[in-house]
């Protein structure tokens, strides 16, 4: 599972460097950034999918920023396949939709990509 988080964190710091694995821990935090995080299911022997919930936040007076993450995030996600000595994993968007904060700056979007992972050395 560790290989499997290292990965994911991988990727999205491709796109988004303020990416974060549940949470947002850093003291002061740099807008706009991402938090993931991901539930499982068995697929079949060695191969899981996960569901992997993005939440994009930005401190702005409009979503130009966050819609030009997600679109980014979208683009990286489609069709993305990675090998490594321990996984397979195949990437495919879901859905996104809107959240609302209660706060005049504070935009959040949330996303979920769907991931079926072969796990290699199992």
């Amino acid at each position: 599972m560790i290989e499997f988080l290292k990965e994911l964190t991988e990727q999205f710091r491709t796109v988004v460097p303020e990416s974060y694995h549940d949470r947002n821990r850093k003291e002061t935090v740099v807008y706009p950034y991402v938090t993931f995080d991901f539930d499982s299911e068995s697929i079949e022997r060695n191969v899981e999918g996960f569901y992997i919930d993005v939440d994009i936040f930005d401190s702005n007076s409009s979503y130009e920023d966050i819609f030009q993450i997600e679109g980014a995030l979208k683009e990286h996600f489609k069709d993305n396949r990675k090998l490594t000595d321990d996984l397979f994993i195949r990437f495919n968007f879901l859905r996104s939709n809107k959240i609302p904060t209660g706060d005049d700056l504070i935009k959040r979007r949330n996303m979920q990509i769907y991931c079926k992972t072969d796990w290699r050395n199992k």
